[in-house]
């Protein structure tokens, strides 16, 4: 078992780093990251709401919209009036998560993507994503139980390609007493990706990793938050689904997938 772990350098002496408790440790770190952005926005919303105070009492007369017939003790506004316009914005955002969709490896993943909206529900977005693995329990359980017969494990180390964006919904929602303003939207397009396969199937034999680019098509949707005119606050969940050989790197082929979710910051230019 030692020249097992030593040929996938991840582990050292024959034990494992306990990825584990790193990976729930940074999804924890996410979520707290998430709470921090609805926080700070929440702030923001609420100082720009203190300006603007007298003068939006002063305009609301004659800006409302008075619906008495419908309900005469309360005024509704137009929901699409917006705040925070996209259509010819650039934006930049660098996002950080994981993955489980691979059965024999933790995944950890770095995305970094720009895109471009030609209306507030239309926009297209560019790709690509770098994926850092390490040999889970169930592989080491495997190699224990039958040292002689492993399978074969197939990793996604990046990822790249184009995708549609549409936008259908726009909303706000009331976080901590203050407006917060998102898009919701959904995402279709291809991608490339660069696996490896590991040929060996032998525990005591040194890994024999060997490329093969495959395409894919890629679904996503996410959210995407605007703490200020600059900045957006984003989460995002893709699935890029493939066709590869179910063993080694010939013979019948399946349907695969390989699902990631991120969340991270946008700057819009």
């Amino acid at each position: 078992m030692e020249s097992l772990t030593k040929r996938h350098g991840f582990w050292q002496n024959g034990t494992a780093p306990g990825l584990n408790p790193l990976g729930l440790k940074f999804l924890l770190f996410l979520t707290s990251i998430f709470w921090l952005g609805l926080i700070a926005a929440a702030w923001s919303e609420a100082s720009e709401s203190g300006e603007m105070s007298d003068s939006v009492s002063h305009e609301s007369k004659n800006d409302e919209y008075n619906f008495s017939w419908l309900d005469p003790e309360k005024k509704i506004y137009v929901l699409q009036n917006r705040k925070y316009v996209k259509t010819g914005h650039p934006i930049v955002s660098v996002m950080g998560g994981g993955s489980m969709s691979n059965p024999y490896r933790n995944i950890l993943s770095v995305d970094g993507r720009f895109a471009y909206y030609m209306s507030e529900w239309l926009g297209v977005e560019v790709f690509y994503t770098n994926f850092l693995s390490a040999p889970n329990t169930t592989i080491q359980a495997l190699a224990i139980a039958s040292p002689n017969a492993l399978p074969s494990v197939r990793e996604i180390r990046s990822q790249m390609g184009g995708m549609i964006h549409f936008v259908p919904w726009y909303a706000k929602i009331n976080v901590f007493n203050s407006i917060l303003y998102f898009d919701w939207y959904f995402g279709a397009g291809l991608a490339s990706l660069s696996s490896f396969v590991d040929t060996n199937t032998v525990a005591s034999s040194p890994a024999n990793f060997v490329q093969q680019t495959l395409p894919g098509l890629c679904l996503s949707t996410g959210n995407e938050y605007y703490l200020s005119q600059s900045f957006i606050f984003r989460w995002d969940v893709m699935g890029t689904f493939y066709s590869a050989p179910i063993n080694q790197l010939t013979g019948r082929t399946s349907i695969f997938s390989n699902v990631n979710f991120a969340m991270g910051l946008g700057w819009r230019i």
